[in-house]
């Protein structure tokens, strides 16, 4: 039963306790303990400003490190840790690694050393000449601790990513190097809060774009994917072996000729294979493609392509879920965030139904980890449709962890109020006049993340019937 408190204002209108802040117009629950909530999609917010290039990763046990570009502090570098306990996320106090970051889209990335507890982020420096730059992170709770910066690479990087060689314990760096127009790999040693670098190894004479480093632990081999800008834009890898503090590469090969674009990839360790997944221009113009790879010596073998996205498909990550055996891949389409869930067998990999963790605006630079502690994956992306600040998603493999029920919906917000505020909700069979955007005459379904839709979602909800662009009939 709804908590109400005061006097009802209209007809069909609820008053109740707010349990966190309400926007006018927000599609509202009932709680079990009778206050009201927004819709939520287990969504946190690690910067109120615009934010370029996150970059995320777990230590498995519940820690989480974010570094990105908060470009409401003149284009600063910032490091955030987290935890994650269940579907609850607790933030730290973010620090400044760069007064100034680089502006590429793939200049970040960050990895987690298990054999010295540490975190090791990559970021292209433009305080120092956009040169690549490492550090080593010390997270005790949600307390950030930076180590000196390194320069990897003495020129301008705009492409960098790393993996962790759990044979080694060397964390494998894959980059843009050579003046711009070679595949460059290198290994790091962390020692303490420092790392150090055996020399730069030109593993591919190729013009690298979309570089993806994948650690196969089962072929104690590290694979670069990435697109060859100077070759039609095909779809490249090369294999890649550690010795020491040194690295060589294998021959390089196409695992797609056409052009692609936004590729990811992660590592299956119960199949033993790589899901890479890109956007393929030469399927359909830009749906979003998956292939799976064997590593094999220093080559690969692939199966057959298969579409996880029947549309034009942007900003892809991929993470393995290692307790369900299941692979998810992000992506945004048609302005949404969309999460699909992938299953390998043998040099295949099938899909179930997408579904929409966010919608509106545009969804771009998306990163994600897998924290087998909670059994999360954490989703980073930048939400274009509110101001392009930074958005933390948590989601697990059943699409849950919001609070929307088939039952719960009860109304939208009249009015904006603030956390335990009395707060009016127009309910069955009133008019909300604090919507935008709708189609008079068209049915409207409820959606994870608060949103109206034309489409149910599931779980399925109406919320009512639409009478003009910012009025709605609330269903009876």
């Amino acid at each position: 039963m709804v908590r109400s408190i005061g006097n009802v204002e209209k007809d069909a209108q609820v008053r109740a306790v707010a349990s966190g802040a309400l926007s006018s117009g927000d599609a509202v629950v009932v709680n079990s303990d009778g206050t009201v909530s927004s819709i939520f999609t287990n969504i946190t917010i690690f910067n109120n400003a615009s934010t370029f290039v996150p970059a995320i990763a777990t230590n498995g046990s519940g820690t989480f490190l974010l570094i990105y570009r908060n470009d409401g502090d003149a284009q600063a570098g910032m490091a955030v840790a987290g935890t994650i306990s269940g579907s609850t996320v607790t933030l730290g106090t973010a620090v400044e690694i760069t007064s100034e970051m680089g502006n590429s889209r793939l200049s970040t990335a960050v990895v987690y050393d298990p054999d010295n507890s540490k975190f090791v982020i990559a970021y292209r420096d433009a305080n120092n000449n956009s040169y690549l730059t490492s550090r080593v992170v010390t997270v005790t709770g949600t307390t950030v601790s930076l180590g000196t910066a390194v320069v990897v690479d003495s020129q301008t990087v705009t492409t960098v990513d790393m993996a962790y060689d759990t044979s080694a314990n060397k964390v494998v760096f894959g980059w843009r190097g050579g003046s711009g127009t070679l595949v460059a790999g290198a290994v790091g040693t962390v020692s303490g809060t420092s790392i150090s670098f055996g020399s730069t190894t030109i593993v591919a004479s190729k013009r690298p774009e979309y570089i993806n480093v994948v650690y196969d632990s089962n072929a104690n081999k590290t694979a670069f994917f990435y697109r060859d800008d100077a070759d039609t834009r095909d779809g490249y890898y090369v294999v890649c072996t550690v010795s020491g503090t040194s690295i060589s590469g294998g021959s390089t090969a196409t695992f797609d000729a056409a052009d692609v674009s936004y590729i990811s990839a992660a590592y299956d360790s119960t199949a033993q294979k790589i899901v890479i997944a890109y956007r393929d221009e030469g399927n359909s113009g830009g749906y979003g493609s998956a292939i799976v790879g064997t590593i094999s010596g220093t080559s690969m073998t692939f199966g057959s392509e298969v579409t996880f996205s029947d549309g034009s498909t942007g900003d892809i990550s991929v993470s393995y879920d290692s307790t369900n055996n299941k692979t998810f891949i992000f992506c945004e389409k048609s302005n949404t965030l969309q999460a699909i869930i992938g299953t390998v067998s043998g040099t295949s990999i099938s899909f179930g139904t997408p579904a929409t963790l966010s919608s509106g605006g545009g969804k771009s630079y998306t990163s994600s980890t897998f924290s087998v502690s909670s059994g999360k994956v954490l989703v980073a992306f930048r939400d274009q449709a509110a101001s392009n600040i930074g958005t933390l998603l948590t989601v697990d493999s059943t699409f849950a962890g919001g609070n929307l029920t088939s039952e719960n919906f009860i109304g939208f917000a009249d009015g904006a109020y603030a956390d335990t505020q009395s707060a009016a909700i127009n309910s069955t069979c009133s008019v909300d006049r604090n919507q935008t955007s709708l189609t008079a005459g068209q049915k409207y379904y409820v959606q994870t993340d608060g949103a109206l839709g034309l489409t149910a979602a599931d779980p399925s909800v109406e919320a009512g019937t639409a009478i003009s662009a910012t009025e709605i009939l609330v269903k009876g």
